[in-house]
């Protein structure tokens, strides 16, 4: 056990063991980088971020980016779908007893395209959520999925830039440095984003 652990982390943390890495998951096929960032959507606990570096890693820029784009995608528009038509009336019932879930769907039936929009092409946010709630709102299938095949395009795009070519931060401590500092501020501007949408709601008659 001891020894699976410590060539796991060898493989984690250094250029050598990145590189077997993506050598291993290329030779797997594209078919299950894409299975792995559509499960996402329905296992939030699983790491899109890493996920969407292991695949442009293994595939290239180009294929990583359309295999993890397109699943994200197909797999967000499908939790929103099922929810809809399985979930959503037992839900509606819950929310009707819940103010402040009835104040969050007549925001998003209000102006959720834009809010919608920018909050799902930021990396940090909680795009499992924001599926099941849209899901539950009066917002047509056609919007939806018109909000996720642009906001998943910016938020990918952005994962692969950031993690291109990872294995060269062991030789660029600038190219390390940046990439560091844009997360951190693509996670402030995130959770600024969530709150300055949760004073939007609080101000909701």
């Amino acid at each position: 056990m001891c020894v699976e652990l410590e060539t796991l982390l060898e493989k984690l943390t250094t250029q050598e063991g990145l590189e077997s890495l993506f050598e291993e998951v290329e030779a797997l096929g594209i078919i299950v980088g894409f299975l792995l960032a559509m499960a996402e959507a329905f296992l939030p606990f699983l790491p899109l971020f890493a996920i969407v570096i292991i695949n442009i890693n293994s595939y290239g820029f180009v294929l990583g980016f359309l295999s993890s784009y397109s699943a994200t995608v197909f797999g967000s528009y499908l939790v929103f779908l099922t929810v809809r038509y399985f979930f959503r009336k037992p839900a509606q019932r819950y929310i009707m007893k819940h103010e402040r879930l009835r104040k969050m769907l007549a925001f998003i039936d209000l102006k959720g395209f834009s809010f919608l929009l920018i909050l799902l092409s930021l990396p940090f946010t909680p795009s499992s959520v924001i599926n099941v709630i849209a899901a539950l709102s009066n917002m047509r299938k056609t919007v939806y999925l018109s909000i996720l095949i642009v906001a998943k395009a910016i938020m990918i795009l952005l994962m692969s830039i950031v993690g291109y070519d990872i294995t060269s931060f062991f030789t660029s401590p600038l190219q390390l440095t940046l990439s560091v500092i844009f997360l951190v501020v693509l996670y402030f501007f995130s959770k600024w984003y969530q709150k300055y949408i949760n004073r939007k709601l609080e101000k909701q008659g």
